[in-house]
């Protein structure tokens, strides 16, 4: 009698067998600030706010070129693929509040990977990815490495997009002075897994900034997802920037070449969804709960589906975008752990 009851309880949370999950927060944009100045018309506020939201959007999720390409796309185009919007000013309204209006714009995931998968487009979902960087400014044949170091000492400096890279610059190190001391003349050379080896990270860059008068080149030696990546920038300085603005622009080139690096090692083709099959032991009929709660909070996953149960198990089929370590990561985020043991994949809610 006990287990009917177990069982039905379980019935009871998954009524049906697949379980569409909702939770869109990577298509959710937060925070779009309009000033009342543009016009009194409502309508045009709301209209300013959706395109400023969907560009946010896919810069957020698209690589630069793409972003390019679907910048312009026109506001009928966007309104299609909004869920529902959010005013969001508070009920006490401050000087701020009366000169500007705050939007929270809520995008339908579906129909945007409809989108997606109609213009053929890969996404990218890095949303607070740590990277590990160090800046060398060489100007003038001069190595500058922590001391008078513009790009060391100002890099967090710049405005970043929100919640994608989070940039954590070494603390100065007397081994990595002397290990760039003495490869000066083959700086492209050193090994970036030695000189950050205090620091466990899959995103490693080293960036090497030669500034000539009015031209940088940048030669970035990086570890993405644990692969080697190298590549080359030149940044040309604009007639009527003067030097803190020029290595504004070196900075903020930097920032979106490594961001399209990233972008690239965790590409998601929403033509070609995963499908994970696992068993989740029952202990009690809370397990089953928290699972499907905490596998709502995964962007990543579409759906999962009761394939067997019975009072010890269940087993289950995930329908997943992206690469398999990307969804063992989100999952150990939301302190689930999945392991194979013996050929089947065995999933345990912490």
């Amino acid at each position: 009698m006990k287990n009917l009851i177990f069982i039905g309880c379980i019935l009871i949370i998954l009524f049906k067998t697949g379980n569409v999950l909702s939770n869109n927060k990577i298509f959710n944009v937060n925070n779009i600030e309009i000033s009342r100045e543009i016009s009194q018309n409502q309508e045009k506020l709301i209209s300013k706010a959706f395109l400023e939201a969907f560009n946010k959007l896919i810069k957020r999720l698209l690589m630069e070129d793409d972003y390019r390409r679907f910048s312009n796309t026109n506001l009928e185009e966007i309104k299609k693929l909004i869920s529902y919007y959010q005013i969001g000013n508070s009920n006490t309204e401050t000087k701020e509040d009366k000169e500007n209006i705050k939007f929270n714009v809520f995008f339908d995931k579906e129909r945007v990977h409809k989108f997606f998968y109609d213009r053929n487009i890969l996404y990218s979902d890095i949303i607070n990815t740590e990277v590990i960087l160090f800046p060398l400014l060489r100007k003038e044949k001069q190595y500058f490495i922590y001391t008078k170091n513009y790009f060391y000492e100002n890099w967090n400096n710049n405005e970043q997009p929100e919640d994608l890279i989070q940039y954590i610059l070494p603390t100065e190190n007397i081994e990595n002075i002397e290990k760039i001391t003495l490869n000066k003349s083959s700086i492209y050379k050193i090994d970036i897994s030695d000189f950050f080896k205090e620091y466990n990270s899959n995103n490693v860059v080293f960036a090497n900034i030669e500034v000539k008068n009015n031209i940088a080149e940048v030669f970035l030696n990086t570890r993405i997802q644990g692969k080697t990546i190298k590549k080359t920038l030149s940044i040309k300085k604009n007639n009527n920037f003067n030097q803190i603005e020029f290595y504004r622009k070196i900075i903020s080139k930097i920032n979106n070449a490594v961001r399209d690096l990233i972008k690239s090692q965790n590409l998601i083709d929403v033509r070609t969804p995963s499908f994970l099959n696992v068993k989740i032991k029952l202990n009690a009929v809370d397990n089953l709960i928290e699972f499907n709660n905490r596998l709502q909070k995964i962007d990543l996953i579409d759906n999962f589906y009761v394939q067997q149960m019975n009072k010890d198990y269940v087993l289950v089929k995930i329908k997943y975008l992206g690469k398999i370590n990307k969804i063992i990561n989100k999952l150990k985020d939301q302190k689930i752990n999945l392991r194979m043991i013996e050929g089947q994949w065995q999933l345990n809610v912490i």
